[in-house]
This record gives structure tokens, C-alpha cells and sequence, in this order.
């Protein structure tokens, strides 16, 4: 439902009409690759971005970037608070690191139809929990990012594409981690690891003068 709803959202280019005729393709994805930093940690990572908002204040990336997400449709102020405290916390994990400033959800009824759209801004997510005391927090949230980036540097010292490390985590308990080599874990296939280990060994080009 979700990719069928940013058919719905999206137009190839701004003032054009959404075309949601077609078939929804899973494969197709746009990435902003960023470097940013956490703490001590230099990040360089992407982000899949469905879209952008061509009346954003700035049309510069990451500002104009917009996440869509579907949801189903809340009835009570209990189901209200359960999406606060826990949907609303991934659209704003997902979102915060890369800077995209604006969530748009599409509330659906049970038979899939949207009946509601509401836009959070990923800064004002944190409002909908801030006096709720079984709520999350910004603070602990990177606080306990920038920690596990911290033993993941202390843990994975040895460069060897075969060699894979397993990190697991349950709520209330520390972070585990388990070493395999080769398969099943190991995903980098082999012709991608001699390309880039060849293009790492070979010399820099060095520009001729007509350059």
C-alpha cells in the first residue's frame, strides 16, 4: 500500500500529475548519499528519498526532500498515543539523520483507502511525547546510537570482506555480537570485492597537460 500510495503522491516533475496506472515497481529508488557526524563518528551512509517539494523554502537537498509513509486510521486517544510512541519514533529515526524535514502520512481505512493526510515535521515529532512519560526521546535515541558506533569500532577491527559480525539487541539487554565467516552471512559478492580492491591498489592518474 505503500508504494501504490506515492504513485498516488508523485509526479515526474513539478506541476505534473501523478500517474498511478502503472504497476508498482519495488526496485526503483532514488538515494541521497550524506556525511554527516554523531558524536565522534564521521558518518558517511544513504538514504532512500521519495520525493521532493517544490515549494519547500529552499529547493537545495536536504530541505526539500519528503518522506511519505501510510498508516491506518486512529479512532480513540489510545490509539493516537501508540502511534506516538511507536510509529512515530521510526518516521523519525529514519528521517532525522538524513535531514529530511517533512513527513507526509496518508491515514488508510481498512479496506486500504486513504481518507486523511496529515504532514509532521520530523523537528516537532518529539512534541507529540514530550509529557508522556512511557514516550521516547531525541537525547537517549543518538546518545545510544553514538554508543553502539562506538563498540562496533571497538569490535570490528580486522578487514576481511568473508568476515561478518552479527549485532543483536533485545530491549533491556546489552548488545550482542557473534562472529561468522563466508556463507550464509557473507553478502558482498566477489566481483565487487576484487574491483574495488584492484581500484584501492592502482596508482592515482595523474592529469596530462591538456588537462
Amino acid at each position: 500500500m505503500g508504494y501504490k500510495f506515492e504513485q498516488y503522491m508523485c509526479a515526474d516533475k513539478p506541476g505534473g500529475s501523478p500517474d498511478p496506472s502503472g504497476e508498482v515497481n519495488t526496485n526503483v529508488a532514488f538515494c541521497s548519499v550524506l556525511r554527516s557526524r554523531l558524536g565522534n563518528h564521521p558518518l558517511l551512509f544513504s538514504g532512500e528519498v521519495d520525493c521532493t517539494d517544490p515549494q519547500a523554502p529552499s529547493t537545495q537537498p536536504p530541505t526539500c526532500y519528503v518522506e511519505l509513509k501510510t498508516s491506518k486510521e486512529m479512532h480513540s486517544p489510545a490509539q493516537w498515543r501508540s502511534f506516538y510512541r511507536h510509529k512515530l519514533l521510526k518516521w523519525w529515526a529514519q528521517s532525522f539523520l538524513p535531514g529530511v524535514p517533512n513527513v507526509v502520512a496518508g491515514f488508510r481505512n481498512p479496506e486500504g483507502f486513504i481518507c486523511s493526510l496529515k504532514t509532521f515535521p520530523t523537528m516537532e515529532m518529539f512534541e507529540h511525547v514530550r509529557n508522556d512519560r512511557d514516550g521516547w526521546n531525541p537525547s537517549v535515541c543518538m546518545n545510544f546510537c553514538a554508543a553502539f558506533l562506538s563498540f562496533a569500532q571497538s569490535t570490528v577491527i580486522e578487514d576481511d570482506p568473508r568476515l561478518v559480525h552479527l549485532f543483536s539487541w533485545e530491549p533491556g539487554s546489552p548488545v550482542t555480537v557473534s562472529v561468522h565467516r563466508d556463507a550464509p552471512y557473507a553478502f558482498l559478492p566477489m566481483w565487487y570485492v576484487e574491483a574495488m580492491t584492484q581500484d584501492l591498489l592502482s596508482p592515482p592518474k595523474t592529469p596530462s597537460p591538456k588537462d
